[in-house]
């Protein structure tokens, strides 16, 4: 999943919209006017213009942009209100309380089709706010319940087959075989990182990445650790919380989250020990869950552990 945090786009780090524990599931929309096709550096600029328009809005008086999540045609999701936050997006309030909203880029004329990428951007939003947001199992179009064109005919006779991935496309011809493995005696190298950085930590998760991603030497145990210094006027009450999950090369098809151990003073370490086969990535996310829901700074991280460079 190619997410893209608020705070990264530029939005503040946390929606101020309201709160909501969990929904039914998650309903489609398109933007419904003219949208052209442009390079990927464009796209965070118009989610800004969107949200600039949303907020400009008297009359709808929104507190946010109004979607959870927006999908470029690059297949990048950005982070809109988010997981547990009402969406804005579908009518009226009943129906904005049963169902999180997930916005397309695309356009009533100009980019119309969407992309494969955008496709399977969807689909990693909706799978993102089932894990992280509770949703439930109905992928519905803006306009089931509500009298709209959205998402378009193209996105809705998508959404209507159950929303499927694209299929990959099979080969025609020979492929360049797998890497094989390792030699039993190679040598993984050692990543040793560390970073001051600035950046606010919310209560959704953030993923943290760094120049070498951690990538373990096949079936061998070896621990990775992360240690994170925040600011100092950290709230009381505040939980810290990290977790560690793996993905393919890309940073797709992640799984279940890992075992974690952690510990407090000078800072907070985290530490995962586990088999990681050749070919996937050790990734590590925070979240700050303080008891007023404001973010608080991350000042610096170190990382450590095994990883057989990427090719």
């Amino acid at each position: 999943m190619k997410l893209v945090r608020r705070a990264e786009w530029g939005a503040p780090a946390v929606s101020a919209s309201a709160g909501i524990g969990s929904t039914e599931g998650v309903k489609v929309h398109y933007l419904g006017t003219p949208y052209t096709s442009r390079p990927h550096d464009q796209c965070d600029d118009y989610v800004r213009s969107i949200r600039a328009s949303h907020l400009a809005n008297k009359a709808e008086n929104y507190s946010d942009i109004a979607y959870s999540m927006l999908v470029c045609e690059h297949g990048y999701v950005y982070e809109g209100r988010g997981a547990h936050h009402r969406t804005g997006a579908n009518g009226n309030a009943t129906l904005n309380a049963r169902h999180y909203a997930v916005c397309a880029l695309l356009g009533s004329s100009g980019l119309t089709q969407p992309t494969d990428a955008m496709l399977h951007g969807i689909r990693d939003a909706i799978e993102y706010l089932r894990r992280e947001g509770d949703a439930g199992d109905d992928i519905l179009g803006h306009r089931d319940g509500y009298a709209s064109a959205c998402p378009g005919d193209p996105l809705y006779a998508w959404v209507k087959r159950g929303a499927p991935r694209p299929a990959a496309e099979t080969p025609s011809a020979p492929q360049t075989p797998a890497p094989t493995a390792p030699e039993e005696d190679a040598m993984p190298q050692l990543l040793n990182e560390a970073n001051s950085i600035d950046v606010p930590v919310g209560g959704s998760w953030l993923p943290l990445a760094f120049t070498d991603a951690v990538l373990h030497a096949g079936p061998r145990r070896h621990s990775t650790l992360v240690h994170l210094l925040l600011e100092d006027d950290v709230p009381d009450g505040t939980v810290i919380e990290g977790r560690f999950y793996l993905t393919d090369l890309q940073g797709k098809s992640p799984s279940a989250y890992l075992p974690t151990r952690h510990r407090h003073g000078g800072g907070l370490q985290f530490t995962c020990t586990t088999e990681v086969p050749q070919g996937r990535h050790l990734r590590f996310e925070v979240r700050a869950l303080t008891p007023d829901g404001s973010p608080v700074r991350l000042l610096h991280r170190v990382a450590s552990g095994l990883y057989w460079a990427a090719e």
